[in-house]
């Protein structure tokens, strides 16, 4: 995948890899931050041949890791829905019938109780999933790395190729934990864009990087 943004040279964000545009302008930051939430038509993607392709197809922002990513909010239903995909016939009757056999006993329980009651219509297999709460569990809610990883485990599992775009990175992730990161990305088939602003250039903490520094005169390095 490839973006551009006017006056630059378009970028290539290349899978396995992790692609970091860094920058010292407030409005750079801000332009592509907008962009690839399709707000402003700020950035331009098209594919490896350079065919043109909408944010929306191309890419999916995911901003801040510890601030906007909700893993459930974000895939609790659709990881829900592949869990029913992954049931065998069999294993959608065993749980039919554990449903009804605990409803019955629920009957036989009842008669103390002086009111007409009758077994219901087995619900969706959908609807139990849903009641059953079945969520992610990322680790501890302050860690930013374990939230990253699990966010791309879980596109990975989707088959969602779009790029992964996020940003703030740096502020949450020690050196080694940055590495681990790109270590961890090569082995995904997916393509990872973080935006970040620094007054500085940072090569060495963003090693091994497609590492772009824009500095405050508008200079790309």
């Amino acid at each position: 995948m490839n973006f551009a943004y006017y006056s630059f040279p378009p970028f290539a964000v290349r899978t396995g890899k992790v692609t970091v545009i860094d920058t010292a302008v407030q409005r750079i930051y801000q332009d592509l931050s907008m962009g690839f939430q399709d707000k402003l038509e700020t950035v331009k993607l098209s594919d490896d041949d350079f065919t043109s392709v909408t944010v929306k197809n191309g890419a999916r922002w995911y901003g801040d890791p510890m601030l906007t990513v909700d893993l459930n909010s974000l895939f609790q239903r659709k990881l829900q829905v592949q869990l029913i995909k992954m049931l065998t016939d069999n294993q959608v009757v065993a749980l039919s019938d554990g449903l009804r056999e605990l409803l019955s006993k629920l009957l036989e329980d009842s008669y103390l109780m002086d009111v007409p009651l009758e077994m219901p219509e087995i619900p969706e297999l959908s609807k139990l999933v849903k009641l059953s709460g079945i969520q992610i569990t990322a680790g501890p809610v302050d860690d930013a790395y374990a939230i990253i990883e699990s966010l791309i485990k879980v596109l990975i599992e989707l088959n969602d190729q779009r790029m992964i775009v996020l940003t703030n990175v740096s502020h949450y992730l020690q050196v080694s934990q940055f590495q681990s990161l790109v270590r961890f990305m090569t082995n995904a088939d997916l393509s990872l864009l973080l935006i970040e602003f620094s007054p500085n250039q940072r090569k060495e903490y963003f090693a091994d990087c497609d590492y772009h520094y824009i500095d405050s005169d508008f200079v790309l390095w």
